[in-house]
C-alpha cells in the first residue's frame, strides 16, 4: 500500500500530520477473516516489561466533522479510535494496515487513516489515532483492535506489536486512566507543546487516558481538576500516603495526557481520579479511575 502525509486540523484545532492507506476497490472491501499474524512481538522488551495494547477507546461513531476532510479525504462522518501501547513507537514504522478491527459480526476493517497527533511530545508517542470505519453502535460495533503489521518500538533493540490485540472500550463508555509513569528528570526542560511544570518540582507523574479529556464545557482542565487527582505516595517508613499535585502541566494542547507535578521525592505508586468531571468527544463522562504507577523505561 502506498503512504501519504497531510497536514491538517484534528477536533482540537491542532495540526496533524498521518498517514493514509490507498485502496484499491477490493482492498477496500471488508473481510470476515481473523486477522492472521504469522510474527508474533516479544513477550517481554529488555526492560521486562509486557509488549501489548494498553486499550482502544471508540470514540466516535460516524461523527468526525467536516473538517476532518483536512486530515484525509472522506474523513467526514468517519469512526475515530484512540489506540495506546505499551511503548512509545517508531513513527517510520506506522502504517494504517498495521491495523486491524474486528466488529461484533466478525467483520475486519483497516483504518483509512493513523496519526501519533496531538500526543508527540517526549515520552508521548504510543497514542495512534485510527480513522475510519470500524462498525456501528449498537448494532454491530468493534469489539477488537490486533496489530497485523510490523509496529516497532522506538527502543534499542525495538520490538515489535505484530500479534498484540485490546478488546474495544464501547461508545458510551467514559474515558479512563490506562497508563501512569514516572517522567526522567532529563525530559523535564524539553520543549513540549502543553504546558511545563513550574521551578521546584521534584518529581513528575505522565497520567495517559484512553481517550481525549476535556471539561463538560469543552474547556481545559485545570486547577479544580488537579486538586481532583489523588497520588498515592511511598513513605521513607513504608507507609503510604495521598497527596494532591502541586501542579497539573501538559495542558492546552489537546492530548489525551497530563503530567502531574509533585513537591515530594517520596515515590508515587498510584494515581486516581474521581468519576463525572472530564469527557471525551462524545461527551461520555469519565467513570472513577485508578492506575498504579510504572517506573520502568520507555
Amino acid at each position: 500500500m502506498k503512504k501519504f502525509s497531510y497536514a491538517c486540523y484534528l477536533l482540537s484545532g491542532l495540526t496533524v500530520t498521518l498517514s493514509v492507506a490507498a485502496t484499491t476497490p477490493m482492498q477496500a472491501s471488508q473481510s470476515s477473516a481473523e486477522p492472521v499474524s504469522t510474527v508474533m512481538p516479544a513477550a517481554h522488551a529488555a526492560n521486562q516489561q509486557p509488549i501489548r495494547l494498553l486499550s482502544a477507546f471508540f470514540g466516535l461513531d460516524n461523527a468526525l466533522p467536516l473538517r476532518a476532510n483536512f486530515l484525509c479525504f472522506g474523513a467526514s462522518g468517519k469512526d475515530g479510535m484512540p489506540v495506546v501501547l505499551s511503548h512509545t513507537i517508531d513513527p517510520e514504522t506506522l502504517q494504517p494496515e498495521d491495523f486491524q478491527i474486528l466488529t461484533r459480526s466478525g467483520h475486519a476493517r483497516t483504518p483509512h487513516c493513523v496519526t501519533l497527533k496531538p500526543a508527540q511530545d517526549a515520552g508521548e508517542l504510543r497514542t495512534v489515532l485510527l480513522i475510519g470505519e470500524f462498525g456501528d453502535a449498537p448494532g454491530d460495533p468493534p469489539v477488537s483492535v490486533h496489530v497485523v503489521g510490523d509496529l516497532l518500538s522506538d527502543s534499542t533493540p525495538s520490538v515489535n506489536f505484530r500479534g498484540s490485540h485490546s478488546n474495544v472500550t464501547p461508545l458510551d463508555a467514559g474515558p479512563s486512566l490506562v497508563l501512569a509513569k514516572v517522567v526522567p528528570k532529563s525530559q523535564w526542560a524539553i520543549n513540549s507543546k502543553g504546558t511545563a511544570c513550574p521551578a521546584g518540582i521534584q518529581q513528575v507523574v505522565r497520567v495517559t487516558w484512553n481517550g481525549g479529556v476535556r471539561l463538560p464545557n469543552r474547556g481545559e482542565p485545570g486547577d479544580a481538576e488537579r486538586r481532583l487527582y489523588r497520588v498515592t505516595v511511598k513513605r521513607g517508613d513504608g507507609s503510604s500516603d495521598e497527596i494532591v499535585p502541586a501542579a497539573l502541566a501538559d495542558l492546552n494542547d489537546g492530548d489525551n495526557n497530563h503530567l502531574l507535578c509533585l513537591d515530594t521525592t517520596d515515590p508515587a505508586v498510584a494515581v486516581s481520579f474521581p468519576e463525572g468531571h472530564l469527557i471525551d468527544p462524545n461527551r461520555d463522562l469519565n467513570p472513577d479511575t485508578y492506575i498504579a504507577v510504572s517506573r520502568a523505561a520507555n
